[in-house]
């Protein structure tokens, strides 16, 4: 008999928080600042727009498949798995790498507070400090392993000591310092409605607030679903978005204002608000955001992995992974060890071969918004009263997309293509024709290079729409399903 129990809404709320409040907050009120001045707190609505859109797009998806790792599933369950392949490699990927990052923040966080280099030196993780993220990787391993349930009560705890540095920062700024001149600096002219947009991926507001979706990659674990999951979706991202303009206004009215010579685009503290702690004389609060450097990241990188494994359990499912990486559900813990295993695995390598943090940041979001893409793509085929509200979500993450550099879209346009072209090849082994392949996966490809080449707002919008209306049009979406290659049975995961 199985002892397994669902997770509540509280507790799929506090899932989603808790991936919110990761190593991102510690630097984004800084970065913000700089690349959109005044403008910060738009691009703070704006990205908690776009999510929530995304997330209301998702929640119509789990309605109808209240399914585990409903987040990578969902164009497979729209379309088919050919179809939603890129979808999912994007949004499973984007997670396995921000594994690696949440462990590697940790230990420069760590490695800044002992001031010893034994961690880390030239601006990367020395061979110890590898070792050091490994262990963490390996505390995020164990408190996965036993399923949802032990993940649910750690994190509970967690979350209220996340939320709570935050805040307690928030109320120490404002009390201290708070210098209402710094919003009317000269330099202030520089900034636009254009720079919150830019600051939406560059400042890392997406990677911040991406564990809005946690909730809906345990799907299958969440008690009512069709309910809790949008509700939990929208209680935490206004939560954390409240946090945020918070920490963004007490952060930018505390900063003295000779280090404003140069207007917000000149500041460049190292460790911002521990910097700013100990420039006003809180040291106690320095220490406390020391502690919390070690317990926000850790909260992350732990509902991440247990996400990344459900993702690739789902893909595995729809038969786009090998159906060895996935074994049955174990009875008690209601979790695919062997899937989780293999994730594990995978994020140790990301990590021993990567430097530092802010190497991946950039290109992790950027997978995030091709993740996202899915969302809206999906309930317009299967509620297609509803295609024009996801053209108006679809074509803002399109624009957001046009924002990364070129460098950065260039390598995750080819490592879409050389994961697609050994994906066919394994389809045309199957049977599966080569007119049918260039049908299913063709569109998406020649979207994403027509934005690389032209990243024009007005063009890429331009674009966005065609695309959207073409692969959610009834007849394509019928092909797709008339072309399915892997019909997978869902009834057992279905929530009744």
């Amino acid at each position: 008999m199985q002892r397994h129990r669902k997770v509540s809404l509280l507790s799929a709320t506090a899932i989603s928080a808790t991936a919110m409040i990761g190593s991102g907050w510690l630097f984004s009120a800084q970065l913000n600042a700089r690349l959109a001045g005044n403008y910060a707190f738009l691009a703070w609505f704006l990205a908690a727009l776009l999510v929530l859109a995304v997330g209301l797009c998702l929640a119509h998806v789990v309605a109808i498949y209240p399914v585990r790792g409903a987040t990578t599933r969902s164009s497979s369950l729209s379309h088919n798995a050919i179809f939603g392949m890129p979808f999912a490699f994007a949004n499973w990927f984007g997670l396995i790498i921000s594994v690696p990052t949440e462990a590697q923040a940790t230990t420069e966080y760590l490695s800044a507070y002992i001031k010893n280099e034994i961690l880390m030196n030239n601006n990367g993780l020395t061979y110890n400090g590898k070792l050091f993220a490994m262990v963490i990787l390996l505390f995020y391993l164990m408190v996965n392993f036993y399923g949802v349930r032990l993940l649910s009560k750690v994190n509970n705890t967690i979350t209220a000591l996340k939320i709570f540095t935050p805040l307690f920062a928030i109320t120490l700024f404002l009390i201290t310092r708070f210098d209402k001149s710094n919003f009317s600096l000269a330099s202030n002219t520089i900034y636009n409605s254009g720079s919150a947009i830019n600051a939406i991926l560059g400042a890392g507001l997406i990677y911040s607030y991406n564990g809005f979706q946690l909730a809906a990659a345990f799907a299958s674990e969440v008690k009512n679903p069709r309910k809790n999951i949008p509700l939990s979706m929208i209680c935490s991202v206004l939560l954390i978005m409240f946090v945020y303009m918070a920490l963004q206004f007490s952060f930018m009215g505390a900063v003295p204002k000779v280090f404003l010579s140069q207007g917000w685009a000149g500041l460049n503290f190292h460790s911002p608000l521990m910097n700013l702690a100990l420039i006003l004389g809180l040291n106690f609060l320095a220490l406390l955001l020391t502690a919390d450097s070690l317990v926000s990241p850790t909260g992350t990188g732990y509902a991440y992995l247990g996400a990344s494994s459900r993702m690739f359990y789902a893909m595995a499912a729809e038969g786009q992974m090998p159906k060895w990486t996935i074994s049955k559900l174990n009875p008690v813990y209601n979790i695919c060890r062997r899937s989780l295993l293999i994730n594990w695995v995978l994020v140790a390598i990301v990590l021993w071969n990567s430097q530092s943090w802010a190497t991946l940041m950039l290109i992790v979001s950027g997978y995030y918004i091709l993740g996202y893409m899915a969302a809206p793509i999906s309930m317009g085929a299967l509620k297609p009263k509803l295609r024009y509200f996801g053209a108006c979500v679809f074509i803002p993450l399109s624009m957001i997309l046009g924002t990364i550099p070129k460098h950065d879209l260039l390598i995750m346009n080819l490592s879409l293509v050389i994961v697609m072209s050994i994906y066919g090849t394994i389809q045309l082994t199957r049977k599966t024709s080569l007119k049918t392949l260039i049908i299913l996966t063709g569109p998406f490809m020649m979207y994403l290079w027509l934005i690389y080449f032209d990243q024009r707002p007005l063009y890429v919008a331009s674009v966005a729409l065609l695309f959207y209306f073409f692969i959610t049009t009834p007849s394509y979406v019928r092909f797709c399903k008339e072309n399915a290659t892997n019909k997978v049975s869902l009834e057992e995961e279905f929530i009744h």
